[in-house]
Protein backbone atom coordinates (compact mmCIF):
# COMPACT_ATOMS: atom_id res chain seq x y z
CA UNK A 1 0.00 0.00 0.00
CA UNK A 2 1.09 3.54 -0.41
CA UNK A 3 -0.13 6.77 0.39
CA UNK A 4 0.72 10.67 0.15
CA UNK A 5 -0.38 13.69 0.02
CA UNK A 6 -2.16 15.21 -3.73
CA UNK A 7 -0.70 19.15 -2.43
CA UNK A 8 -2.84 21.97 -3.86
CA UNK A 9 -1.24 24.15 -6.71
CA UNK A 10 -0.96 27.58 -5.71
CA UNK A 11 0.01 30.55 -8.83
CA UNK A 12 1.62 33.01 -6.98
CA UNK A 13 1.62 34.89 -10.20
CA UNK A 14 -0.75 34.29 -13.79
CA UNK A 15 -0.28 35.85 -17.20
CA UNK A 16 -2.11 35.25 -20.14
CA UNK A 17 -0.19 35.87 -23.21
CA UNK A 18 -1.66 34.49 -26.12
CA UNK A 19 -2.95 31.25 -27.76
CA UNK A 20 -1.94 28.10 -29.54
CA UNK A 21 -2.74 26.91 -32.96
CA UNK A 22 -4.40 24.43 -31.22
CA UNK A 23 -6.57 26.80 -29.07
CA UNK A 24 -5.34 26.68 -26.06
CA UNK A 25 -3.91 29.70 -23.66
CA UNK A 26 -0.12 30.33 -24.13
CA UNK A 27 0.80 31.09 -20.08
CA UNK A 28 3.31 32.68 -17.75
CA UNK A 29 3.13 31.35 -13.70
CA UNK A 30 5.15 31.07 -11.31
CA UNK A 31 3.52 28.34 -9.36
CA UNK A 32 4.09 26.57 -5.52
CA UNK A 33 2.56 23.87 -3.99
CA UNK A 34 1.29 24.16 -0.37
CA UNK A 35 1.31 21.30 2.49
CA UNK A 36 -2.04 21.19 2.05
CA UNK A 37 -4.25 18.58 -0.08
CA UNK A 38 -5.95 15.41 -0.77
CA UNK A 39 -5.23 12.53 0.84
CA UNK A 40 -4.45 9.52 -1.87
CA UNK A 41 -3.74 6.14 -1.08
CA UNK A 42 -3.46 2.85 -3.49
CA UNK A 43 -3.03 -0.76 -3.04
CA UNK A 44 -3.86 -3.98 -5.00
CA UNK A 45 -6.83 -5.87 -4.72
CA UNK A 46 -7.76 -9.29 -6.34
CA UNK A 47 -10.78 -8.64 -8.25
CA UNK A 48 -11.37 -5.15 -9.94
CA UNK A 49 -10.45 -1.41 -10.33
CA UNK A 50 -11.88 0.37 -7.11
CA UNK A 51 -12.12 4.39 -7.12
CA UNK A 52 -13.19 4.92 -3.41
CA UNK A 53 -13.70 9.08 -2.91
CA UNK A 54 -14.79 10.60 0.88
CA UNK A 55 -14.28 13.79 2.40
CA UNK A 56 -15.78 17.42 2.76
CA UNK A 57 -15.94 17.75 -0.90
CA UNK A 58 -16.52 14.31 -2.66
CA UNK A 59 -19.66 14.79 -3.57
CA UNK A 60 -18.72 18.18 -5.81
CA UNK A 61 -17.13 16.17 -8.26
CA UNK A 62 -18.59 15.39 -11.39
CA UNK A 63 -18.16 13.63 -15.04
CA UNK A 64 -15.53 11.34 -15.76
CA UNK A 65 -12.83 11.37 -13.14
CA UNK A 66 -9.44 12.71 -14.38
CA UNK A 67 -7.79 9.83 -11.84
CA UNK A 68 -9.66 6.82 -13.25
CA UNK A 69 -8.21 8.61 -17.05
CA UNK A 70 -4.92 8.25 -15.24
CA UNK A 71 -4.97 4.79 -14.98
CA UNK A 72 -6.38 4.14 -18.50
CA UNK A 73 -3.21 5.93 -19.62
CA UNK A 74 -0.87 4.13 -17.46
CA UNK A 75 -2.19 0.77 -18.10
CA UNK A 76 -2.64 1.74 -22.16
CA UNK A 77 1.36 2.02 -21.63
CA UNK A 78 2.39 -0.45 -19.68
CA UNK A 79 0.56 -3.13 -19.97
CA UNK A 80 -0.41 -3.73 -16.63
CA UNK A 81 -3.59 -5.18 -15.46
CA UNK A 82 -3.08 -6.17 -11.71
CA UNK A 83 -6.71 -5.00 -9.95
CA UNK A 84 -6.14 -1.87 -7.65
CA UNK A 85 -8.21 0.60 -5.19
CA UNK A 86 -7.78 4.41 -5.17
CA UNK A 87 -8.95 6.37 -1.94
CA UNK A 88 -9.17 9.71 -2.14
CA UNK A 89 -9.98 11.65 0.67
CA UNK A 90 -11.02 14.89 -1.09
CA UNK A 91 -9.69 18.35 1.17
CA UNK A 92 -9.04 20.45 -1.81
CA UNK A 93 -12.61 22.80 -3.00
CA UNK A 94 -13.26 21.83 -6.60
CA UNK A 95 -13.31 24.22 -9.58
CA UNK A 96 -11.06 26.31 -6.85
CA UNK A 97 -8.38 27.34 -9.06
CA UNK A 98 -6.02 24.66 -6.62
CA UNK A 99 -5.29 22.00 -9.08
CA UNK A 100 -6.91 19.34 -7.13
CA UNK A 101 -7.71 16.84 -9.87
CA UNK A 102 -4.54 17.53 -11.53
CA UNK A 103 -2.39 16.92 -8.55
CA UNK A 104 -4.44 13.62 -7.45
CA UNK A 105 -3.97 12.54 -11.46
CA UNK A 106 -0.16 13.03 -10.39
CA UNK A 107 0.05 11.52 -7.78
CA UNK A 108 -1.62 8.27 -8.27
CA UNK A 109 0.72 7.83 -12.00
CA UNK A 110 3.30 8.17 -9.59
CA UNK A 111 2.38 6.10 -7.03
CA UNK A 112 1.16 3.92 -10.05
CA UNK A 113 5.23 3.61 -11.22
CA UNK A 114 6.55 2.64 -7.92
CA UNK A 115 3.48 -0.05 -7.33
CA UNK A 116 4.04 -1.91 -10.65
CA UNK A 117 6.84 -3.80 -10.32
CA UNK A 118 8.40 -3.77 -13.41
CA UNK A 119 5.84 -1.62 -15.59
CA UNK A 120 7.97 1.61 -15.38
CA UNK A 121 7.01 4.78 -17.46
CA UNK A 122 10.12 6.96 -17.82
CA UNK A 123 9.91 10.71 -16.86
CA UNK A 124 9.29 11.71 -19.92
CA UNK A 125 6.67 9.34 -20.75
CA UNK A 126 4.93 10.66 -18.03
CA UNK A 127 5.19 14.04 -18.26
CA UNK A 128 3.46 13.36 -22.20
CA UNK A 129 0.87 11.58 -20.11
CA UNK A 130 -0.07 14.41 -17.88
CA UNK A 131 -0.18 17.00 -20.76
CA UNK A 132 -2.75 14.61 -22.07
CA UNK A 133 -4.54 14.77 -18.53
CA UNK A 134 -4.63 18.36 -18.10
CA UNK A 135 -2.33 20.85 -18.28
CA UNK A 136 -1.31 21.58 -14.74
CA UNK A 137 -0.60 17.63 -14.36
CA UNK A 138 3.10 18.18 -15.72
CA UNK A 139 3.61 21.10 -13.12
CA UNK A 140 1.99 18.92 -10.09
CA UNK A 141 3.67 16.25 -11.24
CA UNK A 142 6.82 17.33 -10.31
CA UNK A 143 5.84 19.26 -7.20
CA UNK A 144 8.79 21.89 -7.19
CA UNK A 145 8.39 25.51 -7.26
CA UNK A 146 8.02 26.34 -11.08
CA UNK A 147 8.09 29.01 -13.56
CA UNK A 148 5.51 27.01 -15.90
CA UNK A 149 5.27 28.39 -19.80
CA UNK A 150 3.39 27.86 -22.87
CA UNK A 151 0.15 25.88 -22.29
CA UNK A 152 1.78 24.26 -18.79
CA UNK A 153 4.45 22.03 -20.76
CA UNK A 154 7.25 24.40 -20.30
CA UNK A 155 8.66 24.04 -17.02
CA UNK A 156 11.72 26.06 -15.50
CA UNK A 157 12.85 24.75 -11.50
CA UNK A 158 13.64 28.49 -10.07
CA UNK A 159 15.03 27.31 -6.50
CA UNK A 160 13.82 27.66 -2.70
CA UNK A 161 11.24 29.94 -2.01
CA UNK A 162 11.16 31.25 1.63
CA UNK A 163 9.32 29.22 4.21
CA UNK A 164 6.05 31.00 3.67
CA UNK A 165 2.46 30.83 5.87
CA UNK A 166 -0.12 30.73 3.39
CA UNK A 167 -3.90 31.48 4.38
CA UNK A 168 -6.07 30.08 1.49
CA UNK A 169 -9.77 31.44 1.19
CA UNK A 170 -12.51 30.01 -1.04
CA UNK A 171 -15.89 31.43 -1.05
CA UNK A 172 -17.45 28.63 -1.00
CA UNK A 173 -18.38 29.06 -5.10
CA UNK A 174 -17.10 26.55 -7.63
CA UNK A 175 -16.01 28.51 -10.56
CA UNK A 176 -15.45 26.91 -14.28
CA UNK A 177 -12.28 27.80 -15.82
CA UNK A 178 -13.59 27.45 -19.29
CA UNK A 179 -15.60 30.76 -18.87
CA UNK A 180 -13.33 32.41 -16.91
CA UNK A 181 -10.69 32.01 -19.75
CA UNK A 182 -13.51 32.78 -22.75
CA UNK A 183 -14.39 36.22 -20.27
CA UNK A 184 -10.79 37.26 -20.58
CA UNK A 185 -10.41 35.97 -23.89
CA UNK A 186 -13.26 38.34 -25.07
CA UNK A 187 -11.91 41.28 -23.49
CA UNK A 188 -8.67 41.02 -25.48
CA UNK A 189 -6.39 41.24 -22.25
CA UNK A 190 -3.60 39.69 -23.80
CA UNK A 191 -0.05 40.82 -23.53
CA UNK A 192 3.38 40.36 -24.70
CA UNK A 193 5.39 37.83 -23.83
CA UNK A 194 8.16 38.09 -22.32
CA UNK A 195 11.33 36.06 -23.33
CA UNK A 196 13.88 35.71 -20.23
CA UNK A 197 13.12 32.32 -18.73
CA UNK A 198 15.47 33.56 -15.68
CA UNK A 199 14.00 33.84 -12.43
CA UNK A 200 15.21 35.92 -9.57
CA UNK A 201 12.93 33.90 -6.67
CA UNK A 202 14.15 36.81 -4.01
CA UNK A 203 13.07 39.53 -6.82
CA UNK A 204 9.14 37.59 -7.04
CA UNK A 205 9.10 37.92 -3.26
CA UNK A 206 10.41 41.56 -3.12
CA UNK A 207 8.61 43.07 -6.32
CA UNK A 208 5.43 41.45 -5.88
CA UNK A 209 3.67 43.96 -3.41
CA UNK A 210 0.07 44.14 -1.86
CA UNK A 211 -1.13 42.42 -4.43
CA UNK A 212 0.03 39.60 -6.80
CA UNK A 213 -0.55 39.49 -10.63
CA UNK A 214 -3.11 37.61 -12.20
CA UNK A 215 -4.85 38.33 -15.55
CA UNK A 216 -7.86 36.61 -14.67
CA UNK A 217 -8.95 38.36 -11.76
CA UNK A 218 -10.82 41.04 -13.36
CA UNK A 219 -12.48 38.16 -15.51
CA UNK A 220 -13.08 36.26 -12.42
CA UNK A 221 -14.77 39.07 -10.73
CA UNK A 222 -17.09 39.91 -13.29
CA UNK A 223 -18.66 36.14 -12.87
CA UNK A 224 -18.03 36.12 -9.03
CA UNK A 225 -18.13 39.29 -7.89
CA UNK A 226 -17.60 37.88 -3.85
CA UNK A 227 -13.99 37.65 -4.99
CA UNK A 228 -13.44 41.07 -4.91
CA UNK A 229 -14.84 41.05 -1.37
CA UNK A 230 -12.39 38.31 -0.18
CA UNK A 231 -8.99 40.49 -1.81
CA UNK A 232 -10.44 43.09 0.17
CA UNK A 233 -10.76 41.26 3.69
CA UNK A 234 -7.30 39.96 2.78
CA UNK A 235 -5.83 42.86 2.59
CA UNK A 236 -6.69 44.61 5.71
CA UNK A 237 -5.23 41.34 8.00
CA UNK A 238 -2.20 42.04 10.20
CA UNK A 239 1.13 40.59 9.13
CA UNK A 240 0.22 39.81 5.05
CA UNK A 241 3.51 40.02 2.55
CA UNK A 242 1.02 39.80 -0.07
CA UNK A 243 -2.51 39.06 -1.26
CA UNK A 244 -3.42 37.19 -4.72
CA UNK A 245 -5.87 34.63 -6.65
CA UNK A 246 -5.00 31.20 -7.55
CA UNK A 247 -5.63 30.24 -11.53
CA UNK A 248 -8.69 30.74 -12.48
CA UNK A 249 -10.10 31.58 -9.00
CA UNK A 250 -12.48 31.61 -6.67
CA UNK A 251 -9.79 30.49 -4.03
CA UNK A 252 -7.45 33.51 -3.12
CA UNK A 253 -4.97 33.15 -0.55
CA UNK A 254 -2.89 35.87 1.74
CA UNK A 255 0.89 35.45 2.21
CA UNK A 256 2.99 36.12 5.73
CA UNK A 257 5.96 36.84 6.56
CA UNK A 258 8.50 33.42 6.53
CA UNK A 259 7.63 31.50 10.14
CA UNK A 260 4.77 33.93 10.96
CA UNK A 261 2.76 31.32 12.40
CA UNK A 262 0.93 33.23 14.99
CA UNK A 263 -0.49 35.97 12.15
CA UNK A 264 -1.80 33.19 10.04
CA UNK A 265 -3.50 31.43 12.62
CA UNK A 266 -5.12 34.58 14.29
CA UNK A 267 -6.95 35.55 10.50
CA UNK A 268 -7.92 32.47 9.73
CA UNK A 269 -9.68 33.14 13.14
CA UNK A 270 -10.90 36.34 11.79
CA UNK A 271 -11.50 35.09 8.24
CA UNK A 272 -13.78 32.11 9.48
CA UNK A 273 -16.18 35.08 10.70
CA UNK A 274 -17.75 35.40 6.78
CA UNK A 275 -18.52 31.69 6.37
CA UNK A 276 -16.00 31.27 3.82
CA UNK A 277 -13.76 28.18 3.55
CA UNK A 278 -9.85 28.14 5.07
CA UNK A 279 -6.92 26.46 4.90
CA UNK A 280 -4.01 27.60 6.84
CA UNK A 281 -0.72 25.52 5.88
CA UNK A 282 2.77 26.56 4.50
CA UNK A 283 4.16 26.93 0.67
CA UNK A 284 6.48 24.20 0.25
CA UNK A 285 9.87 25.32 0.25
CA UNK A 286 11.42 23.46 -2.08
Amino acid sequence: MLKTIARAKINLTLRILGKSETGFHLIESITAFSDFGDEVEIFTNSSRDQLEISGPFSKDLEGDNIVVKALEYFRKETIWTQPITIKIFKQIPVAAGLGGGSADAACVLKMLNLLAPKARVSEEKMGEIGLNLGSDVPACLSGKTLKMEGRGEKLSIIGRIPNMPILLVNPNIRLSTKAVFETFSKKGLFKPADENANVDVEKIFKGIGCNTPNDLIEPAIKLAPVIQEVLFVLRKLKGIKTVGMSGSGATCFALFEPNDTVSVIKAEEQIKNYGWWTASTFLKGA
